[in-house]
């Protein structure tokens, strides 16, 4: 299989799901706008939730590229990880309140693609595990959580912030409160 023809279909199927959502998206929908026939798209994927599960994905990878691509220019521990999250759930997050598309389709993440949401949370995981263990760790504090502990405290925390918060300003608040909280753990 051609690899950049499989990028080419994953990235215009993405721009489709956001636009009309999972449920009104059909397979032809993505072989029309990729510029494919639809048998030429069941080359590469078998049924809609496939090409979902691995635009999902894809989409996880452009984050954590532009997280790696950023941290450079952050300089202490809190600024990475509020970074992170703010191209990981910020960024994005009005615009899942404004469009019943987009809402729809995160709503559909969670349903029809939980496995690649798993392996993307994964990756962010890394990520935030790798900032949390460049701080100052007290060795002999016997109550204190790992960093990968700490990591998925965050992740799965802000995962429940999305659902409570009325807008990107309130999560972004929810989020540096927490952050707060955890680095004040090592400290």
């Amino acid at each position: 299989m051609d690899d950049k023809k499989k990028l080419h279909i994953l990235t215009v199927a993405l721009d489709v799901f956001f636009k009309y959502g999972y449920k009104r998206v059909s397979m032809n929908e993505i072989a029309e706008a990729a510029g494919i026939s639809r048998a030429g798209l069941y080359l590469y994927f078998k049924n809609k939730e496939e090409v979902f599960n691995a635009t999902i994905l894809h989409y996880g990878d452009l984050l954590i590229e532009e997280i790696k691509e950023g941290l450079s220019s952050k300089k202490t521990p809190e600024d990475k990880i509020l970074y992170a999250f703010e191209v990981w759930s910020i960024n994005n997050f009005d615009q899942s309140l404004d469009s019943p598309e987009v809402k729809e389709m995160t709503d559909s993440s969670y349903t029809f693609a939980q496995e690649a949401m798993h392996v993307s949370y994964n990756k962010l995981e890394v990520i935030l595990i790798s900032i949390l263990e460049s701080q100052s760790i007290s060795a002999s504090s016997l109550n204190s959580l790992s960093p990968e502990k700490l990591a998925h405290l965050l992740t799965s925390a802000t995962r429940g912030f999305k659902i409570v918060a009325k807008n990107s300003s309130e999560l972004r608040e929810m989020i540096e409160d927490l952050v707060r909280i955890i680095l004040d753990h090592y400290n």
